[in-house]
């Protein structure tokens, strides 16, 4: 026996469903009416749900005139058999064995394991991308959790789940330089996420490929390398370079190159557990109010231990991420994860080491396809 689930916009599209797949032997088993669809609950539309059965054993043999009519279940329903004409009996013999079919069909239905604990298969792919249980569960909520709802396409159903994810990597602010004025801006972040190398690609883009006058500033005081490598940077670029030990001398820095257009400003690794190095971070920070400061994450950070970073580097008053390594992670669950739950803005991810090349300002589509390229 072949059971099988329709679903339509209403009775008349389900039946006609069930007469193309089933043909005009089917059994109507189960009829609902339902709300499906939607984004967030909010424009569901009423479906009706049909669940129909067709009995694949070969057909009896035609039953002779003289054959006995089939035994009803009931001492009323053979009551009701005797008393009617002899056509009519007939025709309440079938309804009868129908009523038998349906219950049995019934308690078979009844029986099958239920997997109960199973997720949507859109759940699925978010998660297979290292993106948390709960956060896919929020993102795809509203959404067909099969391609049956969207034509039977599944690509379709991709399609929505890859803008629903754009939906949360659309606010993207890069540094905007004023016409007038100067823009200064902080990289900070923990350890060997890549800023010193971050601020060269950001000085080489803005200083050779758009002609804006460019200083950089360094308080990574704490790695000779980093000092070193940013001078290296400076020669070839062509842009000043000034090495600050303490809050006043960056104050006095930052006076010195006002005639700049932009000054961006490397900071010392910091560990989200040492409370004093946060304090030391935001001190230095203070000189200026109009600092913008961008966290520098990792994307091959775990999640839970990017969770702390943002949460420690809080304290620093971050208006934007940026993330780097993107070449290197093997998946990019983590962007996801935290955008879903520190609604902050994008400014670049780095895509390698090369300077001045790899490094780009976030792209929404493109994002979402590679936090979703193991679909």
């Amino acid at each position: 026996m072949k059971v099988k689930m329709f679903t339509a916009p209403n009775i008349n599209e389900a039946m006609a469903q069930v007469k193309q797949d089933l043909g005009r032997d089917a059994v109507i088993l189960h009829t609902r009416r339902l709300k499906k669809g939607g984004i967030m609950g909010f424009f569901a539309k009423e479906v009706v749900e049909v669940m129909a059965a067709l009995e694949t054993t070969p057909a009896p043999l035609p039953v002779k005139k003289n054959a006995p009519v089939p035994v009803p279940s009931s001492e009323e329903e053979v009551a009701k058999v005797l008393e009617a004409p002899q056509d009519d009996k007939k025709i309440a013999a079938m309804e009868t064995e129908m009523v038998q079919m349906r219950k049995m069909l019934e308690q078979l239905v009844g029986q099958m394991p239920k997997n109960e604990g199973s997720q949507s298969p859109l759940v699925e792919i978010l998660v297979k991308n290292d993106v948390e249980a709960s956060v896919a569960a929020g993102l795809v909520k509203g959404l067909p959790a099969d391609a049956t709802m969207v034509g039977g396409d599944p690509e379709v159903v991709k399609r929505l789940l890859l803008d629903r994810v754009g939906q949360y990597l659309q606010r993207v602010e890069g540094i905007s330089v004023p016409a007038v004025g100067c823009k200064t801006v902080a990289l900070v972040g923990p350890t060997g996420v890549g800023k010193t190398t971050t601020i060269a690609k950001l000085a080489a883009n803005f200083a050779i490929k758009e002609g804006i006058k460019v200083a950089m500033i360094t308080a990574d005081t704490y790695r000779i390398a980093a000092v070193e490598q940013l001078k290296i940077y400076s020669d070839i670029i062509g842009v000043p370079i000034e090495i600050v030990y303490s809050a006043d001398e960056l104050k006095s820095a930052l006076h010195r190159h006002r005639d700049k257009q932009l000054v961006l400003i490397d900071t010392a690794g910091r560990s989200p557990g040492n409370p004093q190095q946060i304090e030391e971070l935001q001190a230095l920070l203070a000189v200026d109010p109009t600092i913008e400061t961008h966290l520098v994450l990792s994307v091959t950070t775990k999640y839970r231990d990017a969770l702390e970073i943002v949460n420690k580097f809080a304290a620093c008053s971050p208006q934007k991420f940026l993330f780097t390594k993107i070449d290197e992670a093997a998946n990019l669950g983590t962007v996801l994860n935290l955008l879903y739950r520190f609604p902050t803005a994008l400014s670049y991810v780095t895509t390698g080491q090369n300077v001045p090349d790899d490094i780009e300002l976030v792209q929404s589509e493109k994002l979402a396809t590679l936090i979703l390229r193991d679909s």
